[in-house]
């Protein structure tokens, strides 16, 4: 069976979005994880909840540092499809 080229493009840009969004949730699920795990840590301490500013900040820098993952993701596997044997 032959592909067209406009059917491989459609089939690699659909599996370029499928491989940002996986490495996205994952990416996010481990930054969760580690708020999460900071906040218990902190509380174990005795110390007030972790709903500070720089907390935020730390949270907002992970969860960009995701996106951006994503992003690089994507264009990776745009940018090198893998081989077809």
């Amino acid at each position: 069976m032959t592909h067209r080229d406009d059917d491989a493009a459609v089939v690699t840009a659909a599996d370029a979005r499928n491989r940002a969004w996986r490495t996205f949730w994952q990416g996010l699920g481990v930054d969760v994880g580690l708020a999460v795990l900071g906040a218990v840590m902190t509380a174990l301490d005795a110390m007030p909840p972790t709903l500070s500013r720089a907390y935020w900040l730390g949270l907002g820098v992970l969860v960009v540092k995701t996106a951006i993952q994503a992003a690089v993701a994507y264009a990776s596997r745009k940018a090198i499809p893998p081989r077809v044997e």
